[in-house]
């Protein structure tokens, strides 16, 4: 059997393992010191080895058999430290996300709801904890197609990175990409254009960009100029993305949709 004295040099180990994407070495040591290191239930070692047992999982998209192991973290957590402690938070996320991923939209959303709840009182209105918990809620309204919902909370997530961060951050593109995509779901392609376009400024400008956001961001505010009948400004985009999207492995689908939608253009603006 383990002592309890070994835990720390596993979880040192296990948790190296995690960084290091050795997943299934991490997975096989947190799980020993689980069954093997005789924890008392409210042991917040146990705690943490479930939560990290929890993070392998959810790294390997098994998330049905993760969203029980952060259950367990978080059912000691709040033992120990009571319901609004900021690792309860944590776990909560860590549970919502699984939920998430397992198409229980409502469930999650329940989750990050409560999350945010505690963030919001702990750390502020403003934290980057709070912004990341209301990005994670907007997925949930977004696969549950309540986009009202979403642009409000992807719209005080932006201005929070945005604050926390500056304009020009990663994190604030991403939420505003999320924003727009919100409104052109909405076929609200006057609000989506600028929001699409800000973001793609953004990206634009980071050290190394993402070929494929951009070629993502760039389709998508084609999109929006199309249905604006902005085909000049419409056409460039297009060619872009496609090119990017014709270099790539796997993005076969993302190419053809993109010919297509500029051959649309082509047609739309009388350009036979």
């Amino acid at each position: 059997m383990v002592v309890n004295s070994n835990w720390t040099d596993i979880s040192r180990t296990g948790y190296e393992a995690l960084t290091q994407g050795n997943f299934d070495k991490a997975e096989q040591l947190f799980r020993s010191a689980i069954t093997h290191c005789g924890f008392e239930q409210e042991d917040l070692r146990l705690a943490y080895s479930f939560l990290v047992l929890g993070r392998c999982l959810s790294q390997k998209g098994d998330y049905s058999e993760a969203e029980p192991m952060y259950r367990k973290a978080l059912e000691i957590y709040e033992k120990v430290h009571g319901p609004s402690h900021e690792d309860v938070a944590y776990y909560i996320c860590g549970q919502a996300k699984c939920r998430l991923q397992c198409g229980q939209y409502d469930s999650a959303g329940n989750f990050y709801r409560r999350a945010l709840t505690i963030y919001e009182k702990l750390k502020g209105a403003e934290h980057e904890d709070t912004a990341n918990t209301l990005d994670s809620l907007g997925q949930c309204y977004m696969a549950q197609r309540e986009y009202e919902k979403a642009i409000e909370v992807y719209d005080r997530a932006a201005k929070i990175f945005s604050k926390a961060r500056g304009p020009y951050d990663e994190r604030v593109a991403d939420s505003l990409f999320s924003l727009a995509r919100c409104h052109d779901e909405l076929n609200e392609d006057r609000l989506a254009a600028p929001i699409f376009h800000r973001a793609l400024e953004i990206y634009e400008q980071q050290p190394e960009p993402d070929r494929e956001q951009l070629a993502n961001c760039r389709y998508n505010l084609a999109r929006c100029y199309q249905g604006l009948r902005e085909f000049l400004k419409a056409e460039p985009l297009y060619h872009k993305s496609l090119e990017y999207f014709q270099q790539s492995k796997g993005l076969e689908r993302s190419a053809a949709y993109c010919t297509f939608a500029l051959a649309t253009c082509y047609m739309v603006s009388g350009d036979y």
